[in-house]
């Protein structure tokens, strides 16, 4: 039977690498575990490569083929004070390197041991801008295009209530590549249809199309309205590297600045006037190159062009590759970056920051090109730059004050306390151990870490101290600014700390509410109902009579479905926590 591969990268806060982490693995439609050991992650988060049986590559390279091109994989992840994560139906195809990248939720405090919580995150639902739009006048069109750091996804049809979630400009791109076309597909073919996937994309974004419609996402993942997106899912190695590649890389037509908006379709069930896939596919076999390819469906008055306006990269790359004896200030960042990436991933051994690209670099720069499946031949190219700025800057952006330098190891309260309108340095520590607490503790609200002690900060605070147990003035006092440091420090060493007695919380009563159920459970699920509906306008307004009728099973289905929760109209231990924790959430900002 033929041989594909897997491997499985494992993180927290969407970047970080979980070591010691157990994978399992089991073909779809199986109840039979592939592996009798257990796989473990490395010190990057990292599973070894593994060799799984698939079906032949010959398949997925027939159009008239009717056959499954590949086998599928199911994906299950235990990790100590973390959720149970699950990845479904992955694909692994002969002779290609599957790549899933599975982020962990921490098991949060405010909850017993028998919480249950969704793995699909949560998201804000609002619309990610990224910066360069036109502050004057219409506020609909970008004055230049710009490669984003992130973009807002509405993970179905525009009018329907899915859900919005803020992703990676690249992991959206290397998501719709590998949900797209297959991996097996000839190298021109890949890269012509990437670039129309970019230009598509970067077109809706440049015209505002959803937002100026009153939509608040930038595109969805409907394959009928935009490109196809598996939000989580896997992707493979051979289009993550073009992606990495050619990301800031755009179809102009000749005379515009606005990229072009490159329809294509399959050409095999849904015809279209612009670019078959399958046909591109045999137009490579043909000896045809990406850019003839696109010139045969989109015209010849069509080029490439490349942004260098990338609002997460600190500094452009300069064009030329850097290697062994290359000296300068590129170098020198670069050296900076990669010690900083260091701290997170230890196996990247640091070098000095002395703008000299010796042997210690290039053996630096090969073990960053191992971790994230790039080339490794120790030269920052393009691709190597650009993914080491982006890697830099998503982990200099979670450490916020610790990647500044700045030491807030001692915890030593300042002999004040900090309160509302305060400003400055005790204001940031203040809002850096509530964001880190929050990742554990639901009911608390992260804040944005301005050193301005403000109407939010001063909420948090007091979330923070009512499920801690203190006097909930929403000042850090020495009692309020001690327990803060003695919770950070015990997340950071891996150990989390419940509160010293619980909280005042509406504890799920231990018996499923469902149609027929009466009583003071049910008035309180009803409240919480409306309560989010003022948010979540999908949810519809009830009466609270104490009575779970047929309308209240319609309003609990509406939340089950906003929060990615089984739609069963069933409150049980997962949908109590769930709904009232939203219901706190939404109570502490006033919107209830």
């Amino acid at each position: 039977m033929a041989t594909g591969f897997l491997q499985v990268r494992i993180t927290t806060q969407m970047i970080l690498p979980l070591k010691n982490v157990e994978i399992f693995i089991i073909e779809s439609n199986s109840t039979l575990f592939l592996e009798e050991k257990t796989v473990i992650t490395n010190a990057d988060g990292l599973t070894p490569i593994i060799s799984l049986p698939t079906v032949p590559k010959d398949i997925s390279l027939n159009e008239k083929s009717t056959n499954l091109p590949c086998k599928m994989y199911n994906i299950i992840v235990n990790a100590d004070n973390y959720i149970q994560a699950e990845a479904i139906g992955v694909q692994v195809f002969e002779g290609e390197l599957t790549l899933q990248e599975i982020d962990m939720l921490a098991r949060p405090l405010d909850y017993g041991s028998n919480f249950e919580l969704t793995t699909v995150r949560e998201e804000p639902p609002k619309l990610y801008r990224p910066e360069g739009y036109d502050k004057v006048g219409t506020n609909r069109v970008l004055q230049r295009v710009v490669i984003p750091q992130n973009i807002t996804v509405h993970l179905g049809a525009p009018n329907s209530s899915a859900q919005n979630v803020i992703v990676p400009f690249r992991t959206y791109l290397k998501s719709v590549a590998a949900s797209e076309i297959y991996p097996t597909w000839p190298e021109q073919a890949l890269r012509a249809n990437i670039y129309a996937q970019i230009s598509f994309v970067l077109n809706r974004i440049f015209t505002e199309w959803y937002p100026s419609r009153g939509y608040n996402f930038n595109i969805t993942n409907s394959p009928s309205y935009d490109q196809k997106y598996v939000h989580n899912g896997s992707t493979f190695s051979r289009t993550d590297k073009i992606v990495d590649e050619i990301f800031n890389e755009y179809i102009v037509k000749e005379g515009r600045i606005d990229p072009f908006f490159a329809e294509y379709c399959d050409g095999k069930i849904v015809t279209c006037k612009g670019m078959s896939q399958w046909g591109s596919k045999y137009d490579a076999d043909n000896g045809m190159s990406a850019l003839s390819i696109l010139r045969k469906y989109y015209g010849n008055n069509i080029s490439i062009k490349e942004s260098d306006n990338i609002t997460s990269i600190p500094v452009s790359y300069s064009g030329t590759p850097l290697k062994e004896g290359s000296v300068g200030e590129d170098v020198r960042t670069i050296q900076a970056q990669l010690n900083r990436i260091a701290d997170d991933y230890p196996s990247i051994t640091k070098v000095r920051a002395n703008g000299i690209f010796g042997a210690d670099m290039t053996s630096a720069v090969k073990r960053f090109q191992t971790i994230f499946k790039l080339n490794a031949d120790g030269v920052v190219g393009k691709q190597t730059w650009y993914k080491i700025s982006y890697i830099y800057v998503s982990v200099k952006r979670l450490a916020q004050l610790t990647s500044e330098g700045l030491s807030i190891d001692d915890g030593s309260y300042p002999g004040y306390a900090v309160k509302r309108g305060d400003r400055g340095l005790q204001v940031q520590i203040i809002q850096f151990y509530l964001n880190q607490t929050a990742v554990y503790v639901n009911s608390i609200l992260p804040v944005t870490i301005d050193g301005i002690f403000g109407e939010k900060t001063e909420k948090s605070v007091k979330l923070f101290q009512r499920y801690f147990n203190i006097a909930q003035d929403g000042i850090v006092g020495e009692v309020t600014w001690i327990k803060m440091y003695d919770i950070y420090q015990g997340i950071k060493t891996g150990v989390t700390v419940p509160p010293a007695t619980p909280p005042e919380q509406d504890v799920y009563p231990g018996t499923p509410l469902r149609v027929g159920s009466t009583g003071i459970n049910v008035s309180k699920i009803q409240n919480w109902l409306n309560g989010v509906g003022k948010t979540y306008t999908s949810i519809p307004f009830i009466n609270v009579d104490a009575k779970y009728g047929p309308m209240t099973r319609t309003a609990v289905i509406a939340f089950q479905k906003q929060f990615g929760l089984s739609q069963d109209g069933v409150v049980g231990a997962k949908t109590w926590n769930m709904l009232y924790g939203q219901w706190q959430n939404l109570a502490a900002q006033g919107k209830v």
